[in-house]
C-alpha cells in the first residue's frame, strides 16, 4: 500500500504557514538536498486548494534548474483536495477530489499500485489527514529562527506522534520525522 507522506517548513516557534518569508535563508545544502531526497520515492501529489493555486501558477513556468523539483512536480499526477473549486486549471495532470467521500477516495488512492504520495504546503489539508488517520509520515523541517506570527500544525484535536527519526544540518536546520501513533 502507498504511504501519504507531508513535508513541511517550521520555525522555532511552530509555524508552518508562509515559509518562503522566513525558512528560505536555511533551506540550503544538506537541508534543501533532504527536501529533495522525499521526492524520490514518491510518484503522486495531494494538494489542498490554496498550495495549488500557488504552485499552479508558479511550477509550470520553472524547471529543475531553477527549483530542484520542478521537473517532479510538474510531471505527476496531482490530486486536489477542495470543497471550493469546481475544477482545476490546465496544470497538468491535476485532478480534483472533491464531493461526500473525500477520505474513502484518498484511502482508494493508497490502495493504487505506485510510490508514495507527497503533500507539502496545504496545512489544512495535513490536519484533516492527521485527523482521519491517512497520514502515514510526517517530515518537518525545523529552521532556525523564530516566525512571530503564522499558522501552526495545530487545530485544538490532539495526535499523537511517535519520532521516527532525527538529523541535524550545518546549517542549523533539524529534520524531525514523526510518525502517527497507533490508536
Amino acid at each position: 500500500m502507498r504511504k501519504i507522506v507531508a513535508g513541511l517548513f517550521m520555525s522555532l516557534d511552530g509555524v508552518v504557514e508562509a515559509p518562503e518569508k522566513w525558512s528560505m535563508p536555511y533551506n540550503t545544502g544538506a537541508a534543501a538536498e533532504a527536501v529533495t531526497r522525499l521526492f524520490d520515492d514518491a510518484d503522486a501529489a495531494l494538494l489542498g486548494r490554496s498550495t495549488y493555486q500557488l504552485w499552479g501558477s508558479f511550477f509550470p513556468h520553472v524547471t529543475n534548474e531553477q527549483v530542484p523539483t520542478a521537473d517532479w512536480l510538474n510531471a505527476a499526477p496531482k490530486y486536489v483536495v477542495s470543497s471550493t473549486l469546481t475544477g482545476v486549471g490546465e496544470w497538468h495532470n491535476s485532478h480534483l477530489i472533491t464531493g461526500d467521500d473525500i477520505a474513502g477516495r484518498i484511502q482508494a488512492l493508497k490502495q493504487q499500485p505506485g510510490g508514495n504520495i507527497n503533500v507539502g504546503g496545504s496545512i489544512t489539508l495535513v490536519q484533516w489527514l492527521m485527523a482521519n488517520g491517512l497520514l502515514d509520515d510526517l517530515y518537518l523541517q525545523i529552521a532556525p529562527v523564530i516566525a512571530g506570527t503564522g499558522r501552526t500544525l495545530a487545530d485544538g484535536e490532539q495526535i499523537p506522534m511517535d519520532l521516527a527519526a532525527t538529523r541535524s544540518f550545518p546549517n542549523g536546520v533539524i529534520e524531525a520525522h514523526y510518525t502517527p501513533r497507533q490508536r
